[in-house]
């Protein structure tokens, strides 16, 4: 994989990532305040960062391909029309 490139977002709750309790799980979740993208890490007991599309009621992760481009990129800046096909790839199985 990449080089992890989170250092360059800007989250909305700063340095620590919200904490959220998901289906009995409890998930770090990180949110860009400039491009919009979510981050999440703990889905099947397993701590290393995922994209992710955040629902109204539920957090689904990105594909493979979605999570290492994410993280291998330096924050965009700004929303990325590109991001929206992106969250469409989710994966299959959760």
């Amino acid at each position: 994989m990449k080089l992890n490139r989170m250092d360059s977002h800007l989250w909305s709750d700063g340095a620590n990532p919200r904490q959220l309790n998901y289906d009995g799980r409890t998930i770090m979740h990180h949110r860009c305040l400039r491009c919009g993208r979510d981050f999440a890490q703990g889905f099947d007991g397993l701590f290393y960062w995922e994209a992710v599309y955040v629902g109204v009621t539920r957090i689904e992760r990105l594909s493979d391909s979605v999570t290492a481009r994410w993280l291998g990129e330096e924050c965009p800046g700004e929303l990325l029309p590109a991001d929206n096909d992106d969250r469409a790839e989710r994966r299959i199985g959760g």
